[in-house]
C-alpha cells in the first residue's frame, strides 16, 4: 500500500466516520470487527501527533488489522445490518457498504499496485 501523509489523514477520517455508524447502529456490545477499526484510527492518529516521517513502518500495522476485521465468522464481511436491525432502510445499508468500501479502497490499491 502507497499512501501519502494526506491520505493517511483520509483514511483516518473514513475510518471515524465508519465506527461512529458502527457505534450509532449498536446499543450493547460492539462487534468484534469494530475494535480493529477503532485501532487503526487511533494508530493513525498516535503516528500523526507524534509527527512519525516514516508512513511505511505504519503500514504493516494497518494491513494487519484490516485483515483482521476480515476474520472468518466474526469479520465484517458476516455483519449483517438488515438481519441485527429488521426495521433498517436500505440506504443505511447501502451507506455502510460505502463507508467500509471507503476504508477499503487504500489497501485494494495496494495491491493493485504490488501487481505492476
Amino acid at each position: 500500500m502507497k499512501i501519502g501523509r494526506e491520505e493517511l489523514r483520509e483514511l483516518r477520517e473514513d475510518l471515524n466516520r465508519l465506527t461512529e455508524f458502527i457505534r450509532s447502529m449498536e446499543s450493547g456490545e460492539l462487534p468484534y470487527f469494530y475494535h480493529r477499526f477503532d485501532a487503526m484510527k487511533n494508530n493513525i492518529e498516535i503516528f500523526i501527533c507524534m509527527g512519525c516521517e516514516n508512513i511505511e513502518d505504519l503500514i504493516p500495522i494497518l494491513e494487519r488489522d484490516w485483515k483482521a476485521s476480515h476474520m472468518m465468522f466474526i469479520g465484517v464481511q458476516n455483519y449483517d445490518i438488515k438481519k441485527m436491525h429488521p426495521d433498517a432502510d436500505t440506504m443505511t445499508c447501502l451507506y455502510f457498504a460505502r463507508l467500509l468500501a471507503g476504508v477499503g479502497k487504500y489497501f485494494e490499491r495496494g495491491r493493485a499496485e504490488a501487481l505492476k
